[in-house]
């Protein structure tokens, strides 16, 4: 009966540090839904010969901040593809991550996002909120 008390004991106390520890490996989510308010490119002229401002409607997407790869991974029509963050910092939602031709910024909810090529500059501007 002894030995059945101690076994019951062991397991007692390794379901406690199991749950005093399971928290310290969930990773917490950082994803944000963001809607812009503005969006503009400089795009060329039918001719070709100069460049026009042309507006946009606004559009909502979404990213997530990827801890493991350091990147952000964006869903909507933002980016073509995932960011690498040179300055992410996720517990004060503080966000810089570009690539070849995207730089993506946000800071106090706000994100300022460009993307320029050979045949066209895109800025968009608006409000993220983390969910």
């Amino acid at each position: 009966m002894n030995a059945l008390v101690h076994v019951c004991d062991m397991k007692h106390l390794s379901l406690v540090i199991l749950m005093a520890l399971a928290p310290l490996s969930w990773g917490e989510e950082y994803v944000y839904y963001c809607v812009e308010e503005h969006k503009v490119a400089l795009e060329p002229t039918d001719s070709g010969d100069a460049y026009e401002v042309t507006r946009y409607k606004a559009e909502k997407f979404t990213f997530k901040y990827e801890a493991d790869a350091n990147r952000l991974a964006f869903k909507g029509r933002l980016a073509n593809s995932d960011l690498d963050c040179e300055a992410c910092y996720p517990e004060i939602d503080e966000f810089g991550a570009k690539d070849d031709g995207n730089l993506f910024l946000l800071r106090n909810g706000r994100f300022i996002h460009t993307l320029g090529s050979y045949s066209v500059a895109v800025m968009n501007t608006g409000t993220c909120t983390k969910f």
